[in-house]
């Protein structure tokens, strides 16, 4: 009995520090509001069970990204250029671009 709560414990563990990778469109708006562009990136969020490090694609190399705040509704991330907002329940995710442009993304497993 010790032996398998031991393998129960190693598995559940192994799955916790698993990363979760998301692929994310949508549309980048303008600071006018009146353009739009589609947008497409890959984010990495790890460890699985409580976020600490972040990682954005947008398909012109890899972004580290800082962790501001991580609660079970919204995680937010900042890069130099952006910060960024994910919401748990309905995986969708802003980027707020210092340029003023904001990227609405739907992020899927995968």
């Amino acid at each position: 009995p010790v032996a398998a709560w031991l393998v129960i414990g190693m598995v559940h563990g192994t799955q916790a520090a698993d990363p979760l990778k998301f692929s994310c469109t949508g549309d980048l708006f303008e600071p006018t509001g009146i353009a739009k562009a589609p947008i497409n990136l890959t984010a990495l969020f790890s460890p699985a069970n409580k976020v600490t490090k972040v990682s954005v694609d947008l398909g012109k190399g890899i972004i580290k990204a800082t962790v501001l705040s991580n609660n079970p509704l919204q995680l937010k991330f900042q890069t130099k250029d952006f910060t960024g907002e994910y919401f748990y329940f309905t995986r969708d995710m802003f980027l707020i671009h210092k340029s003023g442009h904001l990227a609405r993304l739907t992020c899927t497993p995968g």
